[in-house]
Protein backbone atom coordinates (compact mmCIF):
# COMPACT_ATOMS: atom_id res chain seq x y z
CA UNK A 1 0.00 0.00 0.00
CA UNK A 2 3.23 2.69 0.88
CA UNK A 3 4.82 1.42 -2.13
CA UNK A 4 2.04 2.50 -4.55
CA UNK A 5 1.37 5.91 -2.36
CA UNK A 6 5.12 6.20 -2.85
CA UNK A 7 4.81 5.37 -6.88
CA UNK A 8 1.66 7.90 -7.41
CA UNK A 9 3.35 10.43 -5.69
CA UNK A 10 6.79 10.28 -7.93
CA UNK A 11 3.87 10.00 -11.00
CA UNK A 12 2.60 13.38 -9.94
CA UNK A 13 5.95 15.24 -9.70
CA UNK A 14 8.14 13.28 -12.90
CA UNK A 15 4.77 13.14 -15.57
CA UNK A 16 4.52 17.27 -14.97
CA UNK A 17 8.17 17.95 -15.28
CA UNK A 18 8.57 15.91 -18.43
CA UNK A 19 5.93 17.37 -20.05
CA UNK A 20 7.11 21.28 -19.27
CA UNK A 21 10.42 19.57 -20.99
CA UNK A 22 8.90 18.94 -23.87
CA UNK A 23 7.04 22.65 -23.99
CA UNK A 24 10.02 24.32 -23.41
CA UNK A 25 12.17 22.07 -26.43
CA UNK A 26 8.87 23.12 -28.67
CA UNK A 27 8.99 26.16 -28.01
CA UNK A 28 12.89 26.96 -28.22
CA UNK A 29 12.99 25.00 -31.67
CA UNK A 30 13.02 27.63 -34.81
CA UNK A 31 9.99 27.73 -36.40
CA UNK A 32 10.30 26.52 -40.72
CA UNK A 33 9.65 29.75 -42.43
CA UNK A 34 6.18 29.94 -44.35
CA UNK A 35 6.36 30.16 -47.93
CA UNK A 36 3.86 31.53 -50.37
CA UNK A 37 2.24 28.22 -52.17
CA UNK A 38 1.99 30.22 -55.59
CA UNK A 39 -1.18 28.12 -55.89
CA UNK A 40 -2.93 31.50 -56.79
CA UNK A 41 -3.24 32.81 -60.44
CA UNK A 42 -4.21 35.29 -62.64
CA UNK A 43 -6.48 33.95 -65.15
CA UNK A 44 -7.60 37.58 -66.11
CA UNK A 45 -4.89 37.49 -68.77
CA UNK A 46 -5.48 37.12 -72.58
CA UNK A 47 -2.76 35.42 -74.94
CA UNK A 48 -2.21 37.06 -78.54
CA UNK A 49 -3.08 34.13 -80.96
CA UNK A 50 -2.63 36.17 -84.40
CA UNK A 51 -4.06 33.61 -86.75
CA UNK A 52 -7.74 33.74 -85.55
CA UNK A 53 -8.84 37.33 -86.07
CA UNK A 54 -10.93 37.17 -82.73
CA UNK A 55 -8.26 36.58 -80.61
CA UNK A 56 -5.99 38.58 -81.56
CA UNK A 57 -8.61 41.35 -81.34
CA UNK A 58 -8.94 40.44 -77.58
CA UNK A 59 -5.11 40.37 -76.94
CA UNK A 60 -5.13 44.11 -78.51
CA UNK A 61 -8.29 45.09 -76.48
CA UNK A 62 -6.18 44.00 -72.96
CA UNK A 63 -3.09 45.52 -73.54
CA UNK A 64 -4.99 48.65 -74.52
CA UNK A 65 -7.15 48.77 -71.93
CA UNK A 66 -5.94 45.85 -69.06
CA UNK A 67 -9.52 44.28 -69.43
CA UNK A 68 -9.69 40.48 -70.88
CA UNK A 69 -12.25 39.67 -72.64
CA UNK A 70 -13.65 35.48 -73.33
CA UNK A 71 -16.29 33.62 -75.57
CA UNK A 72 -16.41 31.07 -73.57
CA UNK A 73 -17.53 30.26 -69.80
CA UNK A 74 -14.64 27.77 -69.02
CA UNK A 75 -11.74 29.81 -68.77
CA UNK A 76 -9.18 27.42 -66.76
CA UNK A 77 -9.42 23.55 -66.68
CA UNK A 78 -6.45 21.95 -64.33
CA UNK A 79 -6.09 17.91 -63.80
CA UNK A 80 -6.57 17.50 -59.99
CA UNK A 81 -6.51 14.09 -59.27
CA UNK A 82 -7.72 10.57 -61.24
CA UNK A 83 -10.24 8.69 -59.34
CA UNK A 84 -10.09 5.16 -60.85
CA UNK A 85 -9.00 5.46 -64.73
CA UNK A 86 -10.91 8.86 -64.68
CA UNK A 87 -9.12 12.05 -64.67
CA UNK A 88 -11.05 14.92 -62.19
CA UNK A 89 -10.61 18.21 -63.10
CA UNK A 90 -11.26 21.75 -61.46
CA UNK A 91 -12.48 24.59 -63.43
CA UNK A 92 -12.51 28.65 -63.56
CA UNK A 93 -15.54 30.00 -64.58
CA UNK A 94 -17.36 33.26 -65.50
CA UNK A 95 -20.60 33.32 -63.58
CA UNK A 96 -23.45 36.19 -64.79
CA UNK A 97 -24.79 35.23 -61.16
CA UNK A 98 -23.91 38.44 -58.97
CA UNK A 99 -24.30 36.45 -55.79
CA UNK A 100 -26.29 33.14 -54.13
CA UNK A 101 -28.74 35.08 -53.20
CA UNK A 102 -29.44 36.37 -56.61
CA UNK A 103 -32.81 35.27 -58.19
CA UNK A 104 -32.27 36.19 -61.38
CA UNK A 105 -31.50 33.08 -62.98
CA UNK A 106 -29.37 34.10 -65.62
CA UNK A 107 -28.59 32.04 -68.97
CA UNK A 108 -26.97 32.02 -71.91
CA UNK A 109 -26.16 31.61 -75.00
CA UNK A 110 -22.50 31.40 -76.58
CA UNK A 111 -21.81 32.66 -79.99
CA UNK A 112 -21.52 30.78 -83.06
CA UNK A 113 -19.50 33.90 -84.85
CA UNK A 114 -16.37 35.22 -83.64
CA UNK A 115 -16.44 37.71 -86.71
CA UNK A 116 -18.06 40.03 -85.08
CA UNK A 117 -15.72 40.20 -81.41
CA UNK A 118 -13.14 42.96 -83.18
CA UNK A 119 -15.69 45.10 -84.14
CA UNK A 120 -17.86 44.88 -80.89
CA UNK A 121 -14.63 45.27 -78.62
CA UNK A 122 -13.33 48.59 -80.51
CA UNK A 123 -17.16 49.90 -79.73
CA UNK A 124 -16.79 49.18 -76.37
CA UNK A 125 -13.26 50.78 -75.83
CA UNK A 126 -14.43 53.77 -77.83
CA UNK A 127 -18.22 53.95 -77.27
CA UNK A 128 -19.11 52.24 -73.63
CA UNK A 129 -15.78 52.78 -71.43
CA UNK A 130 -15.93 56.06 -71.63
CA UNK A 131 -19.09 56.69 -70.30
CA UNK A 132 -18.38 54.70 -67.31
CA UNK A 133 -17.56 56.46 -63.80
CA UNK A 134 -13.66 57.19 -63.04
CA UNK A 135 -12.28 53.88 -61.10
CA UNK A 136 -15.22 51.62 -62.78
CA UNK A 137 -13.71 48.02 -62.19
CA UNK A 138 -14.50 46.21 -64.95
CA UNK A 139 -12.95 41.64 -63.51
CA UNK A 140 -13.86 41.44 -67.31
CA UNK A 141 -16.19 41.28 -70.42
CA UNK A 142 -18.01 38.01 -71.48
CA UNK A 143 -19.37 37.99 -75.57
CA UNK A 144 -22.37 36.02 -75.78
CA UNK A 145 -24.60 35.75 -78.29
CA UNK A 146 -27.48 36.05 -76.11
CA UNK A 147 -28.50 35.63 -72.41
CA UNK A 148 -32.39 36.08 -70.91
CA UNK A 149 -33.95 35.12 -67.56
CA UNK A 150 -36.32 32.92 -66.76
CA UNK A 151 -38.83 35.18 -68.51
CA UNK A 152 -37.91 34.90 -72.21
CA UNK A 153 -38.23 38.55 -73.60
CA UNK A 154 -39.85 38.88 -77.02
CA UNK A 155 -39.28 41.81 -79.64
CA UNK A 156 -36.33 42.70 -78.06
CA UNK A 157 -34.30 45.75 -79.53
CA UNK A 158 -31.26 47.62 -78.49
CA UNK A 159 -33.58 50.76 -77.26
CA UNK A 160 -34.62 48.27 -74.70
CA UNK A 161 -31.23 48.18 -72.87
CA UNK A 162 -31.02 44.12 -72.45
CA UNK A 163 -27.54 43.85 -74.41
CA UNK A 164 -25.68 43.62 -71.03
CA UNK A 165 -25.83 42.36 -67.81
CA UNK A 166 -23.35 42.40 -64.72
CA UNK A 167 -22.67 39.37 -63.51
CA UNK A 168 -20.37 38.41 -60.69
CA UNK A 169 -16.89 38.34 -61.50
CA UNK A 170 -17.69 39.65 -65.48
CA UNK A 171 -19.89 41.98 -67.66
CA UNK A 172 -21.91 39.86 -69.93
CA UNK A 173 -22.64 41.57 -73.97
CA UNK A 174 -24.24 40.27 -76.38
CA UNK A 175 -22.53 40.16 -79.50
CA UNK A 176 -24.38 42.50 -82.63
CA UNK A 177 -22.74 42.72 -86.07
CA UNK A 178 -21.32 46.19 -85.80
CA UNK A 179 -20.35 46.35 -89.46
CA UNK A 180 -24.01 46.24 -90.57
CA UNK A 181 -24.97 49.55 -88.44
CA UNK A 182 -25.08 53.46 -88.93
CA UNK A 183 -23.32 55.32 -87.03
CA UNK A 184 -26.83 56.01 -84.48
CA UNK A 185 -27.60 52.49 -84.31
CA UNK A 186 -23.90 52.12 -82.84
CA UNK A 187 -24.76 55.00 -80.62
CA UNK A 188 -27.74 53.39 -79.59
CA UNK A 189 -25.93 49.87 -79.02
CA UNK A 190 -23.41 51.58 -76.94
CA UNK A 191 -26.26 53.35 -74.58
CA UNK A 192 -27.93 49.85 -74.07
CA UNK A 193 -24.59 48.08 -73.19
CA UNK A 194 -23.97 51.25 -70.71
CA UNK A 195 -27.83 51.07 -69.54
CA UNK A 196 -26.90 47.29 -68.31
CA UNK A 197 -24.38 48.39 -66.46
CA UNK A 198 -25.62 51.11 -64.60
CA UNK A 199 -28.67 49.28 -63.93
CA UNK A 200 -26.91 47.20 -61.29
CA UNK A 201 -24.93 49.33 -59.97
CA UNK A 202 -27.70 52.61 -59.42
CA UNK A 203 -29.78 49.44 -57.59
CA UNK A 204 -26.47 48.86 -55.62
CA UNK A 205 -25.21 52.11 -54.28
CA UNK A 206 -28.86 54.39 -55.06
CA UNK A 207 -31.58 51.92 -54.90
CA UNK A 208 -33.84 53.74 -52.13
CA UNK A 209 -33.34 56.49 -54.34
CA UNK A 210 -34.96 54.97 -57.49
CA UNK A 211 -37.60 53.12 -55.58
CA UNK A 212 -38.28 56.83 -54.02
CA UNK A 213 -38.39 59.25 -56.88
CA UNK A 214 -38.33 57.26 -59.89
CA UNK A 215 -40.15 54.03 -59.62
CA UNK A 216 -42.55 55.62 -57.63
CA UNK A 217 -44.11 58.04 -60.20
CA UNK A 218 -45.60 54.95 -62.53
CA UNK A 219 -46.49 53.49 -59.61
CA UNK A 220 -48.51 56.46 -58.61
CA UNK A 221 -49.87 57.13 -61.95
CA UNK A 222 -51.10 53.75 -63.25
CA UNK A 223 -54.39 54.18 -60.91
CA UNK A 224 -56.12 51.70 -63.28
CA UNK A 225 -53.43 48.44 -62.04
CA UNK A 226 -53.86 50.18 -58.74
CA UNK A 227 -57.52 49.70 -58.60
CA UNK A 228 -57.26 46.18 -59.27
CA UNK A 229 -54.27 45.37 -56.91
CA UNK A 230 -52.09 45.07 -59.63
CA UNK A 231 -48.35 46.79 -58.83
CA UNK A 232 -47.38 48.27 -62.34
CA UNK A 233 -44.04 46.44 -62.05
CA UNK A 234 -45.34 43.18 -61.37
CA UNK A 235 -44.37 41.92 -65.10
CA UNK A 236 -48.28 40.93 -64.90
CA UNK A 237 -49.63 39.42 -68.69
CA UNK A 238 -51.95 41.92 -69.91
CA UNK A 239 -54.28 39.18 -72.19
CA UNK A 240 -56.42 39.33 -69.07
CA UNK A 241 -58.00 42.38 -71.01
CA UNK A 242 -59.12 43.04 -74.47
CA UNK A 243 -56.72 45.14 -76.09
CA UNK A 244 -59.11 47.78 -76.59
CA UNK A 245 -59.61 48.21 -72.89
CA UNK A 246 -55.12 48.17 -72.04
CA UNK A 247 -54.38 51.50 -70.89
CA UNK A 248 -51.24 53.17 -72.92
CA UNK A 249 -48.10 52.91 -71.14
CA UNK A 250 -46.96 56.38 -71.65
CA UNK A 251 -49.52 58.57 -69.71
CA UNK A 252 -48.03 56.53 -66.65
CA UNK A 253 -44.90 57.53 -67.59
CA UNK A 254 -43.96 53.92 -68.85
CA UNK A 255 -42.03 54.03 -72.36
CA UNK A 256 -43.28 50.78 -73.58
CA UNK A 257 -44.77 47.73 -72.63
CA UNK A 258 -42.73 44.28 -71.96
CA UNK A 259 -43.43 41.42 -74.25
CA UNK A 260 -42.72 38.40 -73.22
CA UNK A 261 -43.50 34.83 -74.66
CA UNK A 262 -42.69 30.86 -75.29
CA UNK A 263 -41.90 29.04 -78.01
CA UNK A 264 -39.85 29.60 -81.21
CA UNK A 265 -40.94 29.95 -85.11
CA UNK A 266 -44.29 28.57 -85.83
CA UNK A 267 -44.92 27.92 -82.21
CA UNK A 268 -44.00 31.20 -80.97
CA UNK A 269 -46.53 32.59 -78.70
CA UNK A 270 -46.05 36.47 -77.49
CA UNK A 271 -48.10 38.24 -75.15
CA UNK A 272 -48.05 41.73 -73.80
CA UNK A 273 -46.71 42.41 -69.93
CA UNK A 274 -46.29 45.24 -67.31
CA UNK A 275 -42.56 46.15 -66.75
CA UNK A 276 -40.69 44.71 -64.54
CA UNK A 277 -38.27 47.60 -62.62
CA UNK A 278 -35.76 46.48 -64.24
CA UNK A 279 -37.39 46.82 -68.00
CA UNK A 280 -38.20 50.14 -66.88
CA UNK A 281 -35.05 51.28 -65.80
CA UNK A 282 -32.77 49.79 -68.44
CA UNK A 283 -35.15 51.33 -71.30
CA UNK A 284 -34.95 54.82 -69.52
CA UNK A 285 -30.82 54.52 -68.94
CA UNK A 286 -30.52 53.75 -72.52
CA UNK A 287 -32.29 56.86 -73.23
CA UNK A 288 -30.29 58.81 -70.87
CA UNK A 289 -27.00 57.53 -73.15
CA UNK A 290 -28.12 58.40 -76.29
CA UNK A 291 -30.26 61.38 -76.11
CA UNK A 292 -29.13 64.65 -74.67
CA UNK A 293 -31.73 66.44 -72.13
CA UNK A 294 -33.02 68.67 -75.06
CA UNK A 295 -33.14 65.81 -77.28
CA UNK A 296 -35.26 63.46 -75.35
CA UNK A 297 -37.28 66.88 -74.32
CA UNK A 298 -38.41 67.31 -78.17
CA UNK A 299 -39.52 63.58 -78.46
CA UNK A 300 -41.27 63.66 -75.21
CA UNK A 301 -42.84 67.19 -74.94
CA UNK A 302 -46.64 65.80 -74.21
CA UNK A 303 -45.40 63.15 -71.83
CA UNK A 304 -44.87 65.00 -68.02
CA UNK A 305 -43.82 62.03 -66.78
CA UNK A 306 -41.68 60.45 -68.99
CA UNK A 307 -40.13 63.34 -68.86
CA UNK A 308 -40.66 63.76 -65.41
CA UNK A 309 -38.40 60.25 -64.74
CA UNK A 310 -36.03 60.37 -67.44
CA UNK A 311 -34.51 63.23 -65.65
CA UNK A 312 -34.80 61.85 -61.94
CA UNK A 313 -32.67 58.82 -63.59
CA UNK A 314 -30.34 60.81 -65.91
CA UNK A 315 -29.65 62.38 -62.32
CA UNK A 316 -29.34 59.70 -60.34
CA UNK A 317 -27.11 58.24 -63.12
CA UNK A 318 -24.78 61.55 -62.94
CA UNK A 319 -24.31 61.78 -59.32
CA UNK A 320 -23.08 57.58 -59.40
CA UNK A 321 -20.62 58.92 -61.94
CA UNK A 322 -21.68 57.90 -65.49
CA UNK A 323 -20.97 60.65 -68.09
CA UNK A 324 -23.89 61.13 -70.70
CA UNK A 325 -24.49 63.32 -73.27
CA UNK A 326 -25.08 66.96 -72.68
Amino acid sequence: MKQNILLNSVASIVYPCLAAGLLLITGCRKEKTLDPSEQDENYFIVKDNPDVPADHARYGFYESTGIASFYNDTIHRKRISDLGELPRYSYVTLSLEYSISDLANIKFKLIDNKENIPAVLDLVKQNVLPGLPDQFVIPSIFLIDTFYTSLLLKQVELAHGWTSWHGFNTIGISVQDVTVMNSEERKMYAASILAGIAERRLTKVAGDKLQKDFFSVSRAEAKFFKSMGIDVYSGYPLTFLPPAMIPPPRPTGLLRYTVYGTGEGPREITYPCLPREADDSRAFLTAAFYYTAQEFTALYSGDAFILKKFNIIRNIAQEAGFKLPE
